[in-house]
């Protein structure tokens, strides 16, 4: 029997002995707790070399560690389903290969996150349009739509968690921006806005 039913079982025994509002103030309760329970998203967990490591921060929306090597600040947001912990060297693996690619001794990063998000919170960046200060990165966003840019974050889906080589990609596209000049400028240019001629 799933957690689910086990609950709805309960409510209806329940129910019989409390009046129908009460009762769906209960279910309702008690749904909640099963998903904010579902052990997907309460083992967010990050290992460094296979050696499980605690959360440097935890916010609102998730917990937060660097990555061992080059710093870089990965989040796992709470709605975000795993398939077990989350490696921290394979992003500095990514990003070593960059540094390579772009022979770069390293790129300003600006404590921009990489945050690991729910594929239904990455469908909803998708519905509206993109920001205009990313509008001529637009034809490299639609060949990843797991991926999505904010001024305050790099969002991939945690889609691409469930598969290896999905996840590698997806993380070689989204560091890929920090080398990415153009998105370098747009970033800079929030800080020292320039007037529209």
């Amino acid at each position: 029997m799933s957690r689910i039913e086990r609950v709805t079982v309960g409510v209806r025994c329940v129910g019989r002995r409390i009046p129908g509002r009460v009762a769906l103030v209960l279910l309702t309760t008690l749904a909640l707790g099963a998903n904010l329970l579902d052990p997907c998203i309460a083992a967010a967990q990050f290992t460094i070399e296979g050696r499980k490591v605690t959360p440097q921060e935890t916010n609102f929306a998730g917990v937060r560690h660097t990555s061992p090597r080059f710093g870089l600040i990965v989040q796992l947001n709470h709605d975000a389903r795993l398939n077990g912990d989350f490696e921290l060297t394979l992003v500095d693996e990514v990003y070593a290969g960059l540094l390579r690619q772009h022979r770069a001794a390293a790129v300003k990063t600006e404590g921009l996150p990489l945050v690991f998000v729910s594929d239904a919170k990455m469908a909803r960046f998708g519905e509206g349009g993109r920001r205009r200060i990313f509008r001529f990165l637009e034809s490299d966003l639609r060949k990843h739509p797991d991926v999505h840019l904010s001024p305050a974050a790099i969002f991939i889906s945690d889609e691409t968690l469930r598969d290896p080589e999905k996840l590698h990609s997806a993380l070689g596209r989204a560091l890929s921006f920090l080398f990415d000049r153009r998105f370098r400028e747009a970033l800079d240019s929030i800080e020292r806005p320039t007037p529209d001629r």
